[in-house]
């Protein structure tokens, strides 16, 4: 559960729905000089199930021991760990790919972003996510496998799970781009969930023409406007919702007031 305090509420975004915001980025991502390689269902696919094994525990808010609601970047080590194991199972049972692209997102989160989220602390060599880590790269180099990816990409993945960074050359595969374009989507999908106050923010590394990247700026022209250079999507204007809970900070009962709460639906406007 995506948990922001604004003044005297809460605002709850489950992670499912921050997601699927992921997955409508996704299906409209290609325009100017940003680039969506191919296979381009699988990458949305994986950009709208990469949370999907939180449904669950998402159901209802978490209190901690203050009574205070639990936001996702706190949850217990273990949870976490089982959470994206198994939403790694609900990606692959989709397609491969989506599975192997989610599984690395999942493992890149405890491992630094795989060196390209610098918001991200390498947490890999403690309990209970350097197993965690471990079993995900396996997993990784048996999608691999499966896939026969071209050597490059697989070369890719082989210096990720030594090294914990991208080999020089990394971003001419299709399978780097992937992941790059993933880790922007879902930080572009959490800036518009997790934000009281929308303000002036970088976002990036993302592919663009000629095997390069670029950041992404996201400047607020309004109050629920976001202007993006370069701008990503296919389409002049792309307009989002993100259905989201408002309660009460002195409500009695967080839980149950979370479920009288109407579901109510938050929108923003993304602009050149």
């Amino acid at each position: 559960m995506i948990v922001t305090e604004a003044g005297d509420r809460y605002r709850f975004v489950t992670q499912p729905d921050h997601a699927a915001l992921s997955g409508r980025f996704a299906r409209h991502w290609g325009g100017g000089d940003t680039v969506l390689p191919g296979p381009r269902v699988p990458f949305v696919v994986a950009a709208e199930t990469h949370d999907q094994g939180w449904s669950d525990y998402d159901c209802r808010p978490r209190l901690d021991d203050d009574g205070d609601p639990v936001d996702f970047v706190a949850v217990d080590g273990d949870d976490w760990t089982d959470f994206y194991a198994r939403g790694v199972d609900v990606a692959a049972d989709i397609d491969p790919y989506a599975g192997l692209l989610v599984s690395m997102h999942a493992a890149g989160l405890r491992r630094g972003g795989y060196g390209v989220r610098t918001e991200i602390l390498d947490l890999s060599d403690e309990a209970p996510f350097a197993s965690f880590v471990d079993a995900q790269e396996a997993r990784q180099a048996e999608f691999a496998a499966s896939l026969d990816l071209p050597e490059r990409d697989r070369e890719t993945l082989d210096v990720l799970h030594a090294d914990g960074t991208a080999p020089a050359g990394a971003i001419r595969g299709d399978l780097w781009k992937h992941y790059l374009l993933l880790q922007a989507l879902d930080s572009l999908s959490l800036y518009a969930c997790h934000s009281a106050r929308f303000e002036a923010t970088e976002i990036g590394p993302v592919p663009v023409t000629g095997d390069d990247t670029a950041t992404l700026d996201v400047t607020p022209v309004g109050p629920a406007t976001l202007r993006l250079d370069p701008y990503p999507f296919e389409i002049d204007t792309l307009a989002a919702t993100v259905p989201q809970r408002i309660v009460p900070t002195d409500a009695d009962d967080l839980v149950s007031a979370y479920y009288d709460a109407d579901v109510r639906r938050f929108e923003v406007t993304f602009v050149a």
